[in-house]
């Protein structure tokens, strides 16, 4: 895979290893480490969903701010260099929302935010100290980003194989977040190995299925690991889901980054705002994400305070079923196991029958090692 390609390409095996070894720990944003064993990086994709409107765009900076997403994310491109100029709305079913036109123009009239707003809107996130970028898809698109100095780029899941624009981009050197929708791994190496060769080794890859919404059979959150096991990069997800269970869920699988589309009302107009989630699901997403890192803890089996109290209290220990007299024999059929575990383990009775007893034992009294002989 692009590992070998990268010995290829460079003759340098030491330099690929301590490359491989430097990706299997993490990817850095501004100083701010992304990947297994750090928090998860959570993105709020406004996208489309700003509805040309200055005020939805700050309500939904304010909202995935209170929320507790760790940055904002915008789309940039421009219609003829992303769309041909003969797709309409009937192509790619949107006639019945915007009528029967080309694309491209509705794409620049309804679904780009202006370009005159993406300083002012940088700017209000940036003073809420949260992260904020773009997806591009030309270096123009990041020559103008750069304006802004963008902590990373996005690269959508259209341009996996568009390796000339990812060979440029990645002299930037700004981190790159490749989705990886519609892709087979053959593409998602040439393209990890495109980046790496021209000089850029922060990337992280984010799952994805380029459908809007996927079908739960069709999300293939396993795939997580397929990815971070074969390309040993950080490795999140980005949902289309109208739910939070998917995104969750990769979290358990190893995402360390989550995008979600995000809206105030899914009842709005626009082609992305019905799978995209709602403020009070925003808040959910987050606070779950963070319980589920919480519980994932770490390969070490270690038992916590509040279990190892349990285990006092829960486990068995031997107890006299009936009084023993000092002296007595300790038989089998005069002990049993019931709670609490603050004695002997059941595992020792052999060690206990037979055993006199060194003081007079009551009834349903725990039996410690200090009462027998």
């Amino acid at each position: 895979m692009w590992r070998a390609s990268w010995q290829r390409h460079n003759g340098h095996e030491k330099v690929a290893e301590d490359l491989i070894k430097y990706f299997m720990r993490y990817l850095n944003i501004c100083g701010r480490q992304v990947g297994e064993q750090h928090p998860v990086f959570m993105i709020a994709e406004i996208g489309s969903n700003h509805n040309l409107d200055k005020t939805i765009v700050k309500a939904l900076i304010d909202t995935s701010y209170s929320a507790g997403f760790n940055a904002v994310k915008f789309q940039t491109y421009e219609p003829l260099e992303v769309f041909s100029g003969k797709i309409t709305t009937r192509e790619v079913n949107y006639e019945k929302l915007y009528g029967y036109k080309p694309w491209w123009k509705i794409a620049r009239d309804h679904i780009l935010m202006p370009r005159q707003w993406f300083g002012e809107m940088f700017e209000y996130v940036k003073r809420k100290n949260m992260m904020v970028f773009s997806t591009v898809h030309s270096v123009k698109d990041a020559e103008f980003i750069m304006k802004f100095d963008p902590p990373l780029f996005k690269v959508a899941s259209i341009d996996v194989t568009h390796l000339e624009f990812l060979g440029e981009l990645a002299k930037f050197k700004k981190p790159i977040l490749l989705s990886t929708g519609m892709s087979y791994l053959r593409e998602i190496d040439e393209a990890i190995d495109t980046i790496v060769r021209n000089g850029n080794d922060e990337l992280a890859l984010l799952h994805c299925v380029s459908c809007y919404p996927p079908k739960p059979e069709d999300v293939n959150l396993r795939n997580i690991v397929t990815l971070r096991d074969t390309f040993n990069v950080p490795v999140g997800f980005s949902d289309h889901s109208p739910n939070n269970y998917m995104a969750v869920a990769s979290v358990a699988l190893g995402a360390c980054i989550l995008e979600k589309h995000v809206t105030l009302n899914r009842n709005m107009k626009g082609p992305d705002h019905p799978f995209a989630i709602e403020p009070e699901m925003m808040r959910d997403l987050v606070r779950s994400v963070r319980e589920v890192e919480a519980a994932l803890g770490t390969f070490k089996r270690n038992l916590s305070s509040d279990e190892l109290e349990s285990r006092r209290q829960i486990r068995r220990s031997i107890v006299a079923k009936s009084i023993i007299k000092k002296g007595e024999l300790l038989d089998r059929s005069k002990l049993k196991f019931t709670r609490p575990g603050t004695g002997i383990e059941p595992k020792y009775i052999e060690h206990v029958v037979g055993r006199k007893a060194k003081v007079d034992i009551e009834k349903e009294e725990i039996v410690t090692i200090d009462m027998l002989e």
